[in-house]
């Protein structure tokens, strides 16, 4: 693409944003939308790529800016730290062809290929370069977020010792301030392992939800208040309030291998994150931290009519399988959930977890309410109707177990790859 070109593009873009978008309808402006998303993904993707070889060629230095950093600053006014940023990835992306590839051709982010190029300094270029097929798959089809997840995992399965080495130093690195200000404020800053990190995140949210839709408090301030709050209980009672129907817990997705062994094993946190063995281990010791365990079938048991609410068992086998609201595109967490009755109570359907589903508050009513029909596919398995009668599949996110599987598999069973694949 030449210059000109180029300028030419960025003209039309810019005329398009400057148009007005009251009269467009809602079809335009969704449409709009998507294209010029991948629009800017497509220029970001291209935009490392050449600043890649501004800095390879050291064209800086045929100026009077000191580096390449200090030339974009001066030319387009982007800050030092969000230059080096680019300039990682673009980097590190040349021994990830595969994955590089996929970010030209926009199948994948610069986002993931961020998380993915951040894995290389702890797992090594060779172990990523591994699974490059495997990690373009899972970030095709996921945040960026939970592609970190999924890799700080695979750090976990595949590199035992330095696992192990990297756990013991974050850990050790802990710390918290709290100090007064001048003027009688508190200020609070720290950094905790994962493992801490869960328990205090879980507390704090189960206490942080808005007081109701008057609630102008932002979130971080409803954090605040969290910490507060939670301080007072645990100074009063030792209680926070339940969470999705049962009571505020950490939850540990693991095996009854882990649990036995005396060393080895992984689980996974709620929010994707995995800890060793070790640390499972240490958190099943606490009474009041509730576990899972997933046996080879990961179903809990059928009560059939028995009783109409869920029970405590049902629930957490629901937030293990649908890891939140099952709405399609909806992707609230499973503390923002309600237990459905897909075949409602009152038409003769059952407690039974292969006839609920978690739904947020908002599609609980939709589904209520709005016109929509689920219908059951199988085990795990349904399918939205919307009001028009249009079938809309709604499949869970994959597990950051499953996708940490696939992943360690790739490694073992693959060489470092060279480079995309080609047809014959």
């Amino acid at each position: 693409m030449s210059s000109e070109l180029l300028k030419d593009l960025t003209e039309a873009v810019r005329e398009l944003a400057a148009s007005p978008v009251g009269e467009l309808s809602d079809a335009e402006v969704t449409d709009q939308l998507v294209a010029l998303r991948k629009l800017a993904d497509a220029a970001e993707a291209a935009y490392l790529t050449r600043l890649r070889t501004f800095d390879t060629r050291g064209i800086s230095e045929t100026t009077s800016a000191l580096s390449t950093r200090a030339w974009v600053r001066h030319q387009l006014h982007v800050a030092p730290g969000e230059t080096s940023r680019s300039l990682k990835i673009a980097r590190r992306l040349t021994d990830l062809p595969v994955v590089e590839n996929a970010l030209i051709e926009g199948t994948i982010r610069v986002p993931h290929a961020g998380a993915i190029t951040d894995a290389t300094a702890l797992l090594g270029s060779e172990v990523i370069a591994g699974c490059q097929d495997a990690l373009v798959e899972a970030a095709r089809a996921d945040e960026p977020s939970r592609l970190r997840a999924a890799l700080r995992g695979l750090g976990a399965a595949v590199d035992d010792t330095r696992a192990v080495k990297r756990a013991e130093k974050r850990d050790e690195g802990r710390w918290l301030d709290l100090a007064s200000t001048f003027d009688g404020a508190y200020a609070i800053d720290g950094v905790l392992g994962s493992e801490h990190g869960a328990v205090v995140g879980t507390a704090i949210d189960a206490l942080s939800r808005p007081a109701g839709p008057d609630d102008a408090r932002t979130p971080a301030q409803r954090r605040a208040d969290a910490l507060v709050e939670l301080c007072r209980r645990a100074l009063a009672h030792g209680d926070v309030p339940s969470q999705a129907g049962e009571s505020s817990h950490v939850v540990v997705v693991t095996d009854l291998a882990t649990l036995e062994s005396r060393s080895g094993g992984t689980g996974t946190l709620a929010d994707g994150s995995m800890l060793r063995g070790e640390a499972v281990r240490r958190l099943a010791c606490d009474a009041r931290v509730s576990r899972i365990i997933v046996g080879p079938d990961s179903r809990p048991l059928d009560v059939g009519r028995s009783q109409r609410t869920a029970t405590t068992a049902q629930r957490k086998g629901l937030r293990l399988r649908d890891g939140g609201c099952r709405f399609p595109g909806c992707r609230r967490p499973v503390e923002w959930s309600e237990v459905h009755h897909v075949v409602f109570w009152a038409r003769g359907g059952r407690t039974d977890v292969d006839e609920m589903i978690l739904l947020c508050r908002k599609h609980h009513t939709t589904v209520h309410e709005g016109g929509w029909h689920i219908q059951i596919l199988g085990p795990g398995r349904f399918r939205f109707v919307d009001p028009d009668g249009v079938p809309v599949p709604s499949e869970p996110p994959e597990s950051i177990s499953q996708i940490v599987t696939r992943l360690v598999d790739a490694t073992r069973a693959s060489p470092p790859r060279a480079g995309p694949e080609t047809g014959a």
